[in-house]
């Protein structure tokens, strides 16, 4: 029978991994044994798509009633892809890419075709990342996004975590080509050329409008769908990453504290102080340095304690809340942020709720049904990494409709991960951005191809969603590739 997804623990994983040349095999049931579940109104392909060695791509299909509906109250069916990086059987590596600036959105296809110029370089597979919201374009630059909860590439961070209470956010570190899950909390601060120093509250996105939860105590929820929070005194940080000029006051009319003309610091390569002034935005961040905006009593600081030659210091600590140990930034690390874990130790979480932001009634035109697309990332018990999409079936005649995102309920996600008939084997996995985000593109011989449909509209016409950041397989092998 098959190893059911609640019967995974951590040590199995281990002992797989070492184990990886044997043929797993599994004992015969116990008396006290559950019976094997019934098959499955889902499928698999009979092929498994090699994109490289140790890189493989596996599609399950949904059922297809007479009609065409889905068994699951749906018009259409849906389709389950899951591609695993297998690190022992190639020279790969596991990374995350903001592609052109870490302010502004891109397609998962753009960004991952960026991490090389080199096209046999360039990722084998990845899908999008972290959660994030559009910012108002205070500087006139369109598909200004900031981060939702910390995340970091190379050791860079591009967002601070959520508070939580001081408990901090889920997310994932992939450190040397390998990820795993944890609570992740970021203590900032900004330390003067006297030694005094002050609390930072962010980096990359509008001063006095935190995007999606509260980095601190002191803010405040304003508006939600999308939750926006408020606080009139911060210090944000810009990275030259961010790769835009810096918000202008005034970015968003719904939020007061936004049109606070602030105080205005640019810092050089070497922390040294180049430019002070009252008012902010349209700043291009130098190479290597930061630009620093304060609004509130973060100006104010600002105005008192720095000027032109001094140099300052930025204190950047990210927490392992659950290890309680500090994560080193180098360039070995990134993270990408999540909400949610939707397996732990090959179980599901009992707080894990079960959300959806598009909620709609099926076929029946009785019950409801949730059409969030889905992206997971994981682990399985052979210590390999996941990368998981449920969307709507590609439509082969290219005529998209509404239904092509198609996902489902969190939970119930998370329950299709665990389901032991599909024999996942997953044992830990984060919910990753979602909706009309989710993408996975593959890379085969004859270049790069999108797995998901589109479903954003654009101009009357269906396109892929641009996003903050994406997670990626690529071509690696820490010890053999230097970045």
């Amino acid at each position: 029978m098959p190893v059911t997804g609640n019967r995974l623990r951590p040590w199995v994983a281990v002992a797989a991994a070492l184990g990886a040349a044997l043929t797993l095999t599994s004992p015969a049931a116990r008396a006290d044994e559950p019976a094997p579940a019934p098959p499955t109104h889902w499928t698999k392909d009979a092929t498994v798509v090699t994109l490289t060695a140790g890189v493989t791509r596996t599609t399950w299909h949904e059922k297809v009633l007479a009609d065409g509906t889905s068994p699951e109250n749906r018009a259409k069916p849906r389709i389950l892809q899951i591609v695993e990086i297998d690190p022992t059987a190639g020279a790969l590596t596991l990374e995350t890419t903001i592609g052109t600036s870490g302010g502004s959105a891109e397609k998962v296809i753009d960004q991952l075709t960026q991490v090389s110029t080199t096209p046999a370089r360039r990722p084998y597979a990845g899908v999008n990342g972290g959660l994030f919201q559009p910012e108002p374009a205070g500087a006139g630059v369109a598909d200004t996004a900031a981060h939702s909860s910390v995340s970091a590439t190379d050791g860079v961070l591009h967002s601070s975590s959520c508070w939580n209470g001081g408990k901090g956010s889920t997310g994932a570190v992939i450190q040397y080509g390998t990820p795993y899950i944890t609570k992740l909390l970021t203590d900032l601060k900004l330390i003067g050329p006297s030694g005094e120093d002050v609390r930072v509250d962010d980096f990359n996105r509008t001063p006095g409008r935190p995007p999606h939860c509260a980095r601190d105590d002191e803010d405040t929820l304003v508006s939600t769908k999308p939750n926006v929070y408020t606080d009139p005194d911060e210090i944000v940080v810009f990275t030259d990453d961010y790769g835009l000029p810096v918000p202008r006051p005034g970015t968003d009319p719904n939020i007061a504290a936004t049109a606070d003309p602030g105080f205005e610091v640019v810092v050089d390569a070497h922390g040294v102080v180049t430019k002070v002034r009252e008012g902010r935005g349209g700043t291009t961040v130098p190479a290597g340095g930061r630009v620093i905006q304060g609004i509130g009593t973060g100006a104010q600081w600002l105005r008192d304690r720095l000027a032109v030659d001094d140099r300052v210091t930025i204190d950047q600590k990210l927490r392992d809340v659950t290890l309680a140990r500090d994560i080193p930034l180098d360039d070995s690390v990134d993270v990408v942020s999540s909400f949610h874990q939707l397996l732990h130790d090959g179980s599901i979480p009992k707080e894990l709720p079960n959300t959806c932001s598009e909620p709609r009634i099926g076929k029946n035109g009785t019950d409801p049904i949730c059409i969030d697309s889905r992206t997971a990332l994981g682990t399985n018990v052979y210590g390999r990494t996941v990368l998981v999409t449920l969307s709507g079936e590609t439509d082969p005649t290219g005529a998209y409709t509404e239904t092509n995102e198609d996902g489902a309920y969190l939970r119930d996600f998370a329950t299709l991960l665990h389901d032991p008939a599909l024999d996942l084997r997953i044992i830990d996995a984060i919910n990753l951005d979602g909706g009309g985000s989710t993408t996975l593109v593959t890379r085969l011989p004859t270049g790069p191809v999108v797995n998901t449909p589109p479903t954003d509209r654009l101009n009357g016409a269906y396109v892929h969603r641009r996003v903050a950041d994406s997670v990626y397989a690529g071509v690696g092998g820490y010890g053999m590739y230097a970045k």
